[in-house]
């Protein structure tokens, strides 16, 4: 039977429309690779690459107690880079001194044991808070214009460390330098004063009222102007604290105490000694940590 042209026109648009839709499935085919290899590609050059940064910056974080202390540190840098290019271009062309400064820093983690006299040397002058015969003591060494410091402050964590151990740990803070803060050797001698001056609690009170009400971030958190006033506050006699101030008599504890933190190794501020006081071990705590590596540090020390 011979087809009609109809058949025949028919059997032609068929098979015109399966070649249309095989060439369309294979259009959607290429198109879905071609989508998948770009979605493969964005996230190789920038999913991947964020997750990775992630992971990181909290490896970082962990290394200075977390993101708070990084944005810190970020901060301060702007601050510090222009006194630490200072001093190197003084230093630079000195040879290195051949004595123990030179010598390998301990690290943060490590045990170690002070003397005898050293530990008797660190209390000989030092309002001790808390139990005098607790087996711990908290050595603080603070710069009253030092966010790190301020912060640890107003976290409590020294405190609430004392407040756990129920009269088994004990603190001592004390004055030092090390990021040259406009106000710190003055809030230093004022507070020195305050020792002086009053009862042995006037020292700390002031210390503490310093760090209250200082916003710590461009050295000045806390004005020179206020120092006298808050003396007062302190039930301190204005005439005379003011003359101790101008004599600046304890600049040279201040440079003592730098001095001791220096020969302890202690990095940064603030720079807190764990000492168990019956075996004269110590371990270090640089920067503002929460209570929790307070406690881990001294667990390990009571082992």
């Amino acid at each position: 039977m011979t087809k009609t042209n109809t058949q025949k026109n028919f059997e032609n648009e068929a098979g015109n429309d399966s070649c249309c839709k095989q060439s369309s499935s294979l259009g959607s085919i290429i198109f879905f690779i071609i989508l998948s290899t770009i979605a493969v590609i964005a996230s190789l050059y920038y999913i991947v690459p964020q997750e990775v940064n992630k992971v990181i910056m909290n490896v970082e974080y962990t290394k200075v107690g977390w993101k708070e202390n990084y944005d810190i540190i970020n901060k301060m840098q702007l601050e510090q880079i222009k006194n630490y290019v200072q001093q190197y271009k003084q230093q630079w062309d000195k040879p290195a001194a051949a004595n123990k400064d030179n010598a390998p820093q301990p690290t943060a983690d490590a045990i170690k044991t002070l003397s005898k006299d050293e530990l008797a040397a660190i209390k000989k002058w030092a309002y001790i808070e808390g139990n005098p015969e607790a087996k711990i003591t908290i050595v603080e060494y603070s710069d009253l214009e030092c966010p790190f410091c301020i912060r640890q402050f107003k976290e409590w964590n020294v405190e609430k460390t004392i407040e756990k151990y129920a009269g088994k740990v004990n603190n001592i803070f004390k004055n030092f330098r090390w990021v040259p803060h406009e106000n710190s050797e003055a809030e230093a001698n004022a507070a020195l004063c305050a020792w002086d001056l009053g009862w042995l609690k006037a020292y700390s009170f002031y210390y503490k009222q310093i760090f209250s009400r200082s916003n710590g971030w461009n050295g000045t958190g806390f004005s020179k102007d206020n120092l006298v006033p808050l003396a007062k506050e302190a039930w301190l006699d204005g005439a005379k604290f003011q003359a101790c101030l101008d004599s600046k008599k304890n600049i040279e504890k201040f440079d003592a105490d730098t001095a001791e933190w220096k020969k302890l190794w202690v990095q940064w501020t603030p720079g807190n000694v764990i000492i168990n006081n019956e075996t004269w071990k110590y371990m270090l705590i640089a920067w503002a940590y929460p209570a929790s590596e307070f406690e881990a540090k001294i667990e390990e020390l009571l082992k």
